[in-house]
């Protein structure tokens, strides 16, 4: 059976201007960019709406399947995510939606402030996930807890998000929403599951999964 949908809030971490930059694609910033990301951050932190809502799902996981009670999904990546759990939390965070308007409104008067308004949601809102996923850590301790994975990961395909959706009733609960061609709005937002399951987590994530060595988005 799935948990009741419950909310998470916890203050956000200092924004990382280095990571502001890298979404930016910003490698070698001079004194002028990294005015501009600091000014755009300050000024960004004061629309942030950051919210986040999760629930707890049972799961079985066999060779390229998950399935949850809710739904199930035909996808080797996953499953390798998944294997040895026997449940995993499913949730969905945004900034909310005055950080995009604000982006808009930058972006219409100077191009490269709405940029770092940009790089500013996406460091923002993986900054949410990773404290929530810090907090899952201590709730669920001594257990561990995986790797988060999104729909549009490998072959887990985009249109996921609608099970997400549904289960989590996001536009209820956070004021997230789905259109039909799959974006969500709030743009800066996120669906993924982790799962939780005794051992270590050793599938690797992120840029170390990836064999795009020349990204210029690649992390350091």
């Amino acid at each position: 059976m799935m948990t009741p949908i419950r909310r998470y809030s916890a203050p956000l971490p200092p924004v990382d201007e280095g990571e502001m930059l890298r979404y930016a694609a910003c490698r070698t910033p001079d004194e002028g960019v990294l005015a501009l990301a600091h000014d755009a951050a300050a000024e960004g932190e004061t629309v942030l709406r950051p919210a986040l809502c999760w629930r707890e799902v049972p799961l079985t996981v066999t060779e390229t399947r998950v399935d949850l009670c809710f739904t199930a999904f035909d996808s080797a990546k996953l499953a390798a995510a998944l294997r040895g759990c026997d449940r995993a939390v499913i949730f969905a965070a945004t900034v909310g939606l005055d950080l995009d308007r604000l982006i808009a409104r930058h972006g219409r008067l100077s191009p490269a402030r709405g940029l770092m308004l940009q790089a500013l949601g996406a460091e923002r809102i993986e900054a949410l996930c990773d404290s929530f996923c810090d907090f899952l850590a201590a709730e669920y301790a001594p257990l561990t807890v995986r790797r988060r994975f999104s729909p549009g990961y490998g072959d887990l395909p985009l249109r996921s998000q609608r099970a997400f959706f549904d289960a989590l009733q996001c536009h209820r609960e956070i004021g997230l929403y789905l259109n039909e061609s799959l974006l969500m709005s709030p743009t800066k937002s996120v669906t993924a599951i982790v799962g939780i399951g005794p051992g270590a987590d050793c599938t690797p994530t992120g840029c170390k999964a990836c064999a795009k060595a020349d990204c210029v988005m690649r992390k350091r």
